[in-house]
């Protein structure tokens, strides 16, 4: 009961506006040998589990008055499993068969073509609005892109692709597809002065690995020679590949923003990486890719590619979205957790150069202090840019300490009306954003009340 006498209830129940009002809060304790094990209703951001999904799973009602306890007396739920549905990437009505060489014909950045299981798709609609920018498109122009592609596109983006599907590639195309990835002597030069290619995966050796928090480590790789530079644009990113330890004819593939200071740093590559462990106990599988990475011994090869991205920053204000530049005269750059690297390269290469005007404030979000990753190193930059207050960095903690000193609580509506505001009219500012997708979601809506332009607000 609060202070005004309102009294939580037992239960749960919808009021009439639509409402879900704040029941008792359960948490259900497992007795397991000589420790007991609490499980809470769900699981924090965006995974699985928590009991709640438990009992649901196993045909519980939660509304039942008895938390999805079975009723005595009731009669046995019968669970049925949803069958797997697959998508179907495909245009039955196209039976267009197309040769290596209208393959070649479209390599190029203009009516990029592709392929994905051996079907070719016109990639020419995805150039302007594609989430990973223009050059995702092209670098797979002329390719077979098949793991890449099924490995980081969400099913509804792979339902969409009936639509661009426009023929079958012949059996001769395909193996002289597969022929041509391996013989191109450039391509797989090691002594070329720059590491990433757009259409061909490169390989870095694994040399160490740093913790710079519990959960979040530092991976070192080494370039082909001292050397060579990385090739990757301020606000760009990069694949990553690894075979997967479960299936070892199958690659894992994701995307990340390396660390390494891609105008100085030669000869090695630095990739900041949370690793997501997995938890048996409370149904937690983990990350596939991040666990399999933070496995790997040192000395072993992971292969790269790219530059892959739809913003680049080019210096003194001015920046490149989707190949169209832009002048800007602030950024302000919101993330939380790991999402803090693609703002890092930004912000590094405005405060490290003195000519350069544009102001920066960056809004990091995370649960607690020592889930700030980089923070010595933003602090630095920051204080080292010049002039003095150019570049600003908040920090906000939504389970401070008591001797926190930054702001508290999460990133939301009232702290964003706070420290952004309205839009510039000007069109002079641009938001930076990276984070978890349910911060991302959120953020984008906040902005759009606030009467932010879509063009204004980048999501990495």
């Amino acid at each position: 009961m609060d202070e005004s006498l309102a009294l939580q209830p037992k239960e749960m129940y919808w009021s009439v506006l639509g409402m879900m009002n704040n029941p008792w809060y359960r948490v259900v304790i497992h007795h397991e040998g000589d420790t007991l094990r609490f499980e809470h209703p769900t699981q924090p951001t965006l995974n699985s589990g928590g009991w709640m999904e438990r009992v649901k799973k196993e045909g519980g009602n939660l509304a039942n008055g008895f938390w999805g306890e079975k009723i005595p007396g009731a009669e046995e739920a019968v669970v049925e499993k949803e069958a797997v549905k697959e998508i179907c990437m495909v245009d039955d009505k196209v039976t267009r068969l197309i040769t290596f060489e209208e393959l070649r014909e479209h390599e190029g950045e203009e009516e990029p073509w592709f392929v994905v299981n051996g079907q070719v798709y016109d990639g020419t609609p995805f150039l302007e609005g594609h989430p990973g920018g223009a050059a995702s498109i092209t670098g797979a122009a002329g390719q077979d892109v098949t793991d890449e592609f099924l490995a980081i596109h969400s099913e509804n983006a792979k339902a969409m692709m009936p639509t661009y599907h426009i023929g079958t590639l012949t059996p001769s195309a395909l193996a002289a597809l597969k022929s041509s990835s391996n013989s191109n002597a450039t391509l797989n030069d090691p002594n070329r002065p720059i590491f990433l290619q757009p259409k061909t995966w490169s390989s870095a050796t694994l040399t160490s690995k740093e913790s710079i928090s519990p959960d979040t480590k530092i991976f070192h790789f080494t370039l082909s020679h001292p050397a060579q530079f990385i090739g990757l644009p301020v606000g760009q990113h990069l694949m990553m590949r690894l075979p997967d330890p479960s299936k070892p004819t199958e690659s894992i593939i994701r995307a990340y923003t390396p660390i390494s200071d891609s105008t100085s740093e030669r000869g090695t590559l630095r990739v900041l990486v949370k690793i997501y462990y997995a938890s048996p106990a409370e149904d937690i599988k983990g990350g596939q890719m991040t666990q399999a990475l933070d496995a790997l011994p040192l000395g072993k090869a992971v292969d790269f590619k790219g530059p892959v991205g739809k913003f680049v920053y080019q210096g003194r204000g001015v920046c490149s979205v989707n190949g169209r530049e832009r002048k800007v005269k602030r950024f302000v750059m919101i993330c939380a957790g790991s999402g803090v690297t693609p703002i890092y390269q930004v912000l590094r290469a405005v405060a490290v150069d003195d000519q350069d005007g544009t102001e920066c404030l960056v809004l990091d979000g995370n649960r607690v202090e020592g889930d700030i990753l980089m923070k010595r190193e933003l602090d630095e930059m920051v204080e080292g840019a010049r002039p003095e207050g150019r570049c600003r960095v908040k920090y906000t903690l939504s389970r401070p300490s008591e001797e926190w000193k930054g702001l508290r609580g999460r990133l939301d509506r009232s702290m964003l009306k706070r420290e952004l505001g309205g839009p510039d009219l000007r069109g002079e500012t641009m938001v930076l954003l990276c984070g978890p997708e349910g911060l991302q979601a959120m953020v984008q809506e906040v902005l759009k009340g606030l009467g932010w332009k879509d063009e204004d607000v980048l999501v990495f």
